[in-house]
């Protein structure tokens, strides 16, 4: 034992001196308080000369002092840590594991080919690691061995090839990520979906022949992927609306209510003649969501529709589009249908128009017990009450208030 191993060096002290001598010595010393200090100090110095010690220092028997060697490689960021940052992929502690690939992201150029190198390496966690630190870096040769590493035997390697892809944003990845919509793990697929919105527009139209998959998580996917990239995926969208498969018109239809484009007022209203009705249900809560007046005529049409559900999403539709619809909706307090004349009274109720009054009061004699309740629910939402003499302007007044 030296005299060095008696005394605990002041490594603060070595700090503030830049001694890059002392603070090497100290990664020696038998307290590893002492070790990790050391370790952090040269590393806030950040001179060369530390970089074979720290290196060493990666095979300490405590992970803490493993840690912050790394930690002090990063801000050093000397390529002749590189291989040893590799090795240190395999630590048993996760933490180090993850550093260490951030250290590598952070190294850059000089650690892509090694990188790329590690993506074979028979430890899992070395794979994993070099995928996400090629995902930091953003080189583009790295793309064709991510797409490889797409089919890797490890989820976790997978999903992070899945995620380096996303940040390069190579429209070469665009098939294999679809393909790995279809991966057995939901994470894989999660961040395979995520890395498609990333490339943005080049993956618009592959994905949008993702919608005829038969998987229908795929599908559901594919279409989150596509409401994600949003702006771009609004005319491709508009055209598979009139796909020959429903469900690809009707996924369709779900995006673009996402995505609140009034480019697909037009083509939304033309798909409330679908032949399918769960197609016009979603072109119904579609518009809902896009909320455009030239929506309003068609609308009231498909209040009329044979499909119960179709009629709700057009009330509900209309409530949320407001005035233009009053006119509309007041005589289809009268349609002989009563799911049209409910759902009618609970759109003039979310409107709150002091002109559907006294249509709603008349609505109250309605033969329909749910459109009495519904008629007395909106009157109720608008200020009127039992007793109010319309003609004296009360319920007008207290309409008025309440906006």
């Amino acid at each position: 034992m030296g005299i060095f191993d008696l005394f605990k060096p002041n490594v603060e002290r070595l700090q503030e001196k830049k001694n890059v001598k002392g603070l090497i010595k100290a990664l020696r010393h038998k307290d590893w308080h002492v070790r990790r200090e050391a370790a952090e100090a040269l590393g806030k110095i950040g001179d060369k000369r530390a970089v074979e010690p720290l290196i060493h220092a990666l095979k300490d028997e405590d992970s803490g002092v493993r840690r912050r060697a790394v930690g002090a490689l990063i801000k050093i960021g000397d390529e002749r840590a590189v291989e040893p940052l590799i090795q240190a992929l395999k630590d048993e502690d996760e933490f180090v594991r993850r550093v260490a690939a951030n250290a590598l992201g952070e190294i850059g150029e000089p650690a892509v080919e090694p990188l790329i190198q590690a993506l074979k390496d028979e430890d899992r966690y070395v794979r994993r690691g070099a995928a996400s630190a090629l995902g930091e870096i953003g080189d583009e040769r790295a793309v064709e061995p991510l797409i490889h590493a797409l089919k890797d035997e490890d989820s976790d390697v997978r999903e992070g090839a899945a995620w380096a892809l996303g940040r390069i944003g190579d429209k070469r990845a665009v098939e294999p990520l679809i393909q790995a919509l279809k991966d057995e793990y939901g994470s894989v697929r999660e961040e395979a979906a995520w890395a498609l919105v990333k490339i943005g527009e080049p993956a618009v139209e592959p994905l949008i022949h993702t919608l005829r998959d038969e998987d229908s998580e795929v599908r559901r996917r594919a279409a989150w992927a596509l409401v994600k990239i949003g702006e771009p995926a609004v005319e491709p969208l508009t055209q598979a609306l009139k796909d020959e498969a429903w469900y690809v018109r009707r996924d369709a239809a779900v995006a673009l209510g996402e995505i609140k484009d009034k480019r697909a007022a037009e083509p939304l209203i033309h798909a409330l003649k679908d032949e399918d009705s769960d197609v016009r249900v979603e072109a119904a809560e579609a518009l809902r969501k896009i909320g455009d007046e030239r929506a309003v005529e068609p609308l009231i049409q498909a209040l009329k529709d044979e499909d119960e559900f179709v009629r709700e999403r057009a009330t509900r539709a209309l409530g949320e589009i407001g005035e233009p619809a009053v006119e509309p909706l007041i005589q289809a307090l009268k349609d002989k249908n009563s799911s049209v004349r409910f759902g009618a009274a609970w759109a003039l109720g979310e409107i709150g128009d002091e002109r559907a009054v006294e249509p709603l009061i008349q609505a109250l004699k309605d033969e329909d017990w749910f459109v009495r309740r519904v008629a007395a629910n909106a009157l109720g939402k608008m200020g009127w009450k039992p007793g109010d003499d319309t003609s004296k302007g009360s319920s007008r007044s207290s309409c008025k208030d309440r906006r």
